[in-house]
């Protein structure tokens, strides 16, 4: 029986011109990121559970991906029949970030910005633009107190729409302190307030009859009835913070659109006050989101520190520009240049090194044939030239360069090959 050829459900592998425009966006976000001053960081993909659990994951840590220990460790909790797992694969950034921050904090500057960007691992249901492996693109604030942080994460992460030519997005805002007070009010249990949350969270996913419904069947008729009016109705308030965050976003991306929506809730458990979520037409859910989390760092380090962030969904911003033909094309080759024989292939290597150290990006053919089985390689890369060295060429110290696109076709110096294919 053969092999499995595709990788398994929830995974993906990518053709070179997929990565390469997964790439050219991934250095978009950096660049953008660098711009409004953050630094970047990178912490381990393997976290030790008690890191994952009991964090306020929320949800996500039913979702975890955990590993078996090993060795006599794997076998003493086989026979004592305790946790067979004791490391699991990171579901988000922010939680190794307040883990690495609580280590490495006094080395740095404060407040601190930083951008983190690697793949996350959840278990959960395949679909579109939802993945069991994805990346995220996080930048985040460490130690201010001010609104001015959430607007610039606002900022910055509108900015990076706007770079990769995506228009139209949606900021939707909300407090989790006005969250917390309607709670309060409606007399809902402390002890569950957080599962409510949860609930509410779903309004765009299932909708609001079915929301109530459940927040009928966990708080009551009563309480789920007050919720209804103060966080699933139209009457959207809103804290000074909100405001105040609204004014600088619009200072930063003049022509964002920012709604004031009383059911965002975010589904982590650790957020504390502003939270927000990006949204977009061409999708049913967000294109990321964050908040404030002042609480998180905390349970690592025994000291409370201010702190913010914001995530892009580095899959469905794909997925958009992908869709709406913004994603790229694989970028053109400059150049292949051909092997003529074995004899001639040092000259080949010495051109292609030539016109490398000119800040082209040329491909030396890697195999031996024929010269049409390398103008075919040469097309199929999207080469914008092909260089031929026969040994008439040799002989002469010229090249023959075509272009693909014409077909036109002339001897000329390596001098002059430098200035043709760099126009």
């Amino acid at each position: 029986m053969s092999l499995p050829t595709a990788p398994p459900s929830g995974f993906r592998d990518f053709l070179p011109e997929q990565v390469s425009a997964r790439q050219r966006v991934m250095e978009t976000i950096a660049r953008v990121y660098r711009s409004f001053g953050f630094q970047p960081l990178a912490t381990s993909a393997v976290e030790d559970l008690q890191v994952l659990t009991g964090q306020g994951g929320g949800e996500n840590e039913k979702l975890i991906f955990k590993l078996l220990k090993r060795g006599e460790a794997l076998d003493r909790a086989v026979a004592d029949k305790t946790d067979l797992a004791d490391l699991g694969l990171r579901f988000d950034l922010t939680l190794p970030l307040a883990r690495w921050y609580s280590k490495h904090g006094s080395q740095l500057a404060h407040p601190f910005k930083s951008f983190h960007m690697g793949p996350v691992w959840r278990a959960e249901r395949a679909q579109k633009g939802r993945y069991r492996e994805f990346t995220q693109c996080d930048i985040d604030i460490i130690g201010s107190q001010s609104w001015g942080a959430e607007a610039e994460i606002i900022g910055a992460i509108l900015a990076v729409f706007e770079q990769c030519g995506l228009h139209g997005v949606k900021v939707h805002l909300n407090d989790r302190g006005l969250v917390d007070a309607a709670l309060a009010a409606a007399g809902a249990a402390a002890d569950k307030r957080a599962a409510a949350c949860v609930s509410i969270d779903k309004l765009d996913k299932i909708g609001r009859d079915a929301v109530l419904a459940e927040l009928i069947a966990l708080l009551g008729q009563d309480p789920a009835d007050a919720l209804a009016k103060s966080l699933l109705g139209s009457a959207a308030s809103a804290s000074p913070a909100l405001a105040e965050i609204s004014a600088a976003v619009k200072i930063l991306a003049p022509s964002a659109e920012i709604v004031i929506d009383p059911s965002l809730m975010r589904g982590m458990g650790y957020y504390t006050g502003p939270v927000f979520e990006f949204r977009h037409a061409s999708l049913s859910g967000s294109l990321g989101g964050g908040g404030r989390y002042d609480g998180l760092t905390e349970r690592f380090a025994g000291q409370r520190t201010p702190a913010c962030g914001g995530s892009i969904g580095f899959e469905r911003l794909m997925l958009i520009l992908e869709e709406t033909g913004q994603g790229g094309e694989h970028p053109a080759l400059d150049a292949v240049v051909t092997v003529f024989s074995d004899e001639l292939r040092g000259r080949s290597i010495e051109v292609g090194a030539a016109l490398r150290a000119k800040g082209l990006i040329v491909d030396v053919f890697p195999g031996s044939g024929k010269l049409k089985a390398q103008f075919r390689y040469a097309d199929q890369k999207k080469a914008a030239y092909v260089v031929v060295i026969g040994p008439d060429e040799a002989a002469r110290g010229v090249l023959q360069v075509k272009t693909l696109a014409t077909g036109d076709e002339r001897a000329m110096t390596l001098a002059d090959a430098i200035v043709t294919i760099s126009a």
